[in-house]
């Protein structure tokens, strides 16, 4: 397993543990779908990495972090909040680094 591998199952895992925090502080059903929904699709596209579709399971993971840079980035401009927005954006551009660094995969 990578370490880019690795951080991408890892966020994926924060991506749904954020989805099932924002259902149990605001009741946001929202929240919980596309949280847990994300996450599920970063895992998978983890696994897909290590199963060896490494570049469909990369540009899986980018996508999906690109786009909740963007969700939480955008919603930062009308009142920045360190939870759930500013975390996120750490976060995801924290996966996008690593998506980066690893690009070409395992032994290249």
């Amino acid at each position: 397993m990578t370490a880019t591998t690795l951080a991408i199952l890892i966020y994926g895992a924060l991506v749904a543990l954020g989805g099932i925090y924002g259902y149990a502080k605001a009741q946001s059903v929202p929240s919980l779908v596309a949280g847990i929904g994300a996450g599920v699709v970063l895992v998978g596209s983890a696994i897909a990495m290590m199963r060896g579709a490494y570049q469909v399971g990369w540009w899986i993971s980018l996508v999906v972090a690109l786009l909740l840079l963007a969700r939480f980035a955008f919603a930062s401009f009308k009142s920045f909040k360190w939870m759930p927005g500013g975390l996120m954006i750490i976060l995801s551009l924290a996966a996008i680094i690593m998506l980066l660094i690893g690009r070409r995969g395992p032994g290249a």
